[in-house]
């Protein structure tokens, strides 16, 4: 059985990539662990970068995600800064930012990095997408943020936190397609 080393602190996140390469019988293990984060745009740059650095920090295979909301009628923002929104930010605020807007439409880009010790990493985008709501739910649930408060997901009439945990588990598992990637992108280096 392979061994990964999942670079989070977010146990929700680390719940979907159980939920996929359990599976695949790939072990996952949580690693706490804060990376430094470069100043981009483009979440593909963001985790890439921080699974070089992690993976050679800990000197074991990393997997790693950055993620971002990019609102159309705020031009993208807040993008893949959306960890910092969350902590200065309370739903209401973002909400504000939105008065007035009629298009409501988020695109939401998530970007998985693997990267063994003293080599490249490999990335894999995935892509959904949402509104954002008119009014903030918000709940006591473990790890609830600013943007779940808001963010109704594709297929869905209800935000994210009025969502049961374990399906959205099983939302996110569907959507990050990336998780599969991986798990086939490790399977085929153990076969070449």
């Amino acid at each position: 059985m392979k061994t990964i080393y999942f670079v989070t602190n977010n146990h929700y996140k680390f719940q979907v990539a159980q939920e996929v390469l359990g599976k695949k019988r790939i072990e996952v293990i949580q690693q706490r662990l804060e990376t430094p984060e470069i100043q981009s745009t483009d979440v593909r740059e963001i985790a890439s970068f921080s699974a070089k650095w992690a993976s050679e920090k800990i000197n074991r295979p990393v997997a790693l995600t950055d993620v971002g909301y990019y609102i159309e009628a705020l031009n993208g923002f807040p993008g893949p800064f959306i960890k910092y929104i969350n902590q200065w930010l309370t739903s209401e605020d973002l909400l504000k930012l939105m008065e007035g807007k009629e298009n409501r439409a988020v695109v939401v880009r998530a970007c998985l990095a693997y990267c063994e010790p003293r080599k490249e990493p490999m990335s894999f985008l995935c892509e959904t997408t949402g509104t954002i709501a008119q009014k903030a739910v918000k709940t006591n649930k473990e790890g609830s943020t600013s943007i779940n408060e808001i963010f109704i997901p594709e297929g869905y009439h209800k935000v994210e936190t009025e969502i049961p945990r374990e399906e959205m588990v099983k939302f996110w598992a569907k959507v990050e397609d990336y998780w599969e990637k991986l798990a086939d992108y490790i399977f085929s280096l153990a076969t070449s």
